[in-house]
């Protein structure tokens, strides 16, 4: 292990443990300043805020969407620091810290036996969603990319299953999502990254075409279970608010909206939808148009 790796490893354990003792006001102010901080420091990664905010938002004044990325910034300020801090709860407190919005919905597509995908983004606060996610019920899995440093990943996945969740790594996932699904399982999936054009579907978001996984499309057609729209909301002091919204159910849709392509801009539409009502919410930091379709031009 490199000293940047222990040193990285070091300063998270040590957030963690001062974060769990600081009140969620405190806390949220210090989330703020050390936000703002990296907005004036972080000129590549402002950059691309404001230049995907242009793409979203092309009507808005450039005070506007300076606006939104400084906001963007300080919530995941916040999503970082709720987050370490929410590991030290125990599950009355994780559940007196979440409100639970729509959860008829979820338990309706779980009972029908078939599994569910709950369809998420880098929006809000997913991870905090997904540990109270998991107290609905049987415990969740989520689909994730490893860090790179792999103590700090260790450390990452003891937290994210503190209450019984489990994660799945990104690169080999399918066998073990599709055992989920035969259990009955749910398995999370955030779906609104970049990705490479040869394991691609260009669908529009925000009108403009962007790359997508299909593999979300690709395991809902081969199990038939339901994707289950789910964000997670802040409300201020450390409290949030977990919405799932209606189910998508394949054999609901008239053929057309069916194949791949179709189901994929489904599901990135229904991102959006999010993001537009909320537009601060989301990682604009995320280069999310960086792979272009075929033949078309910066």
């Amino acid at each position: 292990m490199s000293v940047r790796e222990a040193a990285e490893h070091a300063a998270v354990r040590s957030a963690m443990a001062a974060l769990s003792v600081i009140p969620g006001s405190a806390r949220s102010r210090l989330a703020r300043s050390a936000a703002r901080l990296y907005y004036r420091i972080g000129r590549s990664r402002r950059a691309i805020a404001l230049r995907n905010l242009g793409v979203a938002f092309p009507t808005l004044s450039d005070a506007d969407r300076s606006e939104i990325a400084l906001r963007c910034v300080e919530n995941f300020g916040g999503v970082f620091f709720d987050f370490l801090a929410a590991t030290r709860l125990s599950r009355d407190g994780l559940r007196e810290a979440v409100e639970i919005d729509g959860e008829e919905r979820y338990r309706a597509a779980v009972a029908r036996g078939k599994g569910v995908f709950l369809l998420s983004a880098h929006f809000g606060n997913w991870e905090i969603g997904a540990l109270a996610a998991g107290l609905l019920g049987r415990p969740i899995a989520s689909v994730v990319r490893p860090l790179d440093n792999p103590r700090l990943d260790r450390e990452l996945s003891r937290l994210r299953g503190m209450f019984g969740n489990r994660t799945i790594g990104k690169k080999h996932a399918a066998r073990e999502i599709l055992r989920e699904m035969r259990q009955g399982g749910t398995v999370a999936i955030l779906i609104d990254q970049n990705v490479l054009a040869r394991e691609a579907v260009f669908v529009p978001y925000f009108g403009k075409l962007a790359a997508t996984s299909p593999a979300l499309g690709l395991l809902q057609k081969k199990t038939d279970a339901a994707v289950v729209p789910v964000f997670c909301r802040p409300r201020g002091g450390g409290r949030y608010t977990l919405r799932f919204d209606a189910p998508i159910v394949v054999g609901d849709l008239p053929e057309p909206e069916r194949s791949i392509e179709a189901l994929t801009a489904r599901y990135t539409r229904v991102t959006e939808d999010a993001v537009r009502a909320e537009p601060a919410l989301w990682l604009w930091m995320h280069n999310r148009w960086r792979t272009r379709p075929a033949g078309e031009t910066a």
